[in-house]
């Protein structure tokens, strides 16, 4: 069944991606991140050995009270794909660089009213205005992608499994 969108859940960005934001849209349909960088500047990207459908992963240090480990997230915005650490849903879990162990600064609340979102850089500047925000709360798929300070994308599928 096809769902409709109000444009006052989502910004279309009807032009392409900025080469700055190191964001690759293919076919008009994905969004891949092909750059992401903590607050030092560390590189994210093809550190982890897995691939998404060819493209590098993005490899994260993760953790909890109980659990620590490496969590490899796709590339893909919006997919849900991860190899590594796991935890229990709803799990408050602290996000960090696998290199330097730095924690990825908070940007604010997240949608879901339970989780904060944290800035990735997109570019070596690490610049907000070039990042993804991803959400702390385990389980949680909200975040969204920002390029050139305008919101690149947001994936809502939290809402669109509920209407």
């Amino acid at each position: 069944m096809e769902k409709d969108i109000s444009v006052n859940d989502v910004k279309i960005h009807k032009e392409e991606p900025s080469n700055e934001g190191n964001i690759m849209v293919s076919e008009d349909v994905y969004i891949i991140v092909t750059k992401a960088f903590c607050p030092n500047g560390h590189n994210l990207i093809g550190n982890g050995g897995h691939t998404f459908d060819g493209y590098p992963g993005i490899k994260l240090k993760v953790s909890s009270d109980s659990t620590e480990g490496y969590l490899e997230v796709s590339p893909f915005h919006g997919d849900h794909r991860r190899h590594g650490v796991s935890f229990e849903n709803g799990e408050k879990v602290k996000i960090m660089c696998p290199e330097c162990e730095s924690e990825f600064p908070v940007l604010g609340k997240c949608n879901c009213q339970k989780g904060h979102l944290h800035t990735i850089y997109l570019t070596e500047k690490l610049s907000e205005t070039h990042m993804i925000a991803v959400c702390d709360q385990w389980g949680c798929y909200l975040s969204r992608v920002i390029d050139d300070n305008d919101l690149f994308s947001e994936f809502i599928d939290d809402e669109w499994e509920n209407s």
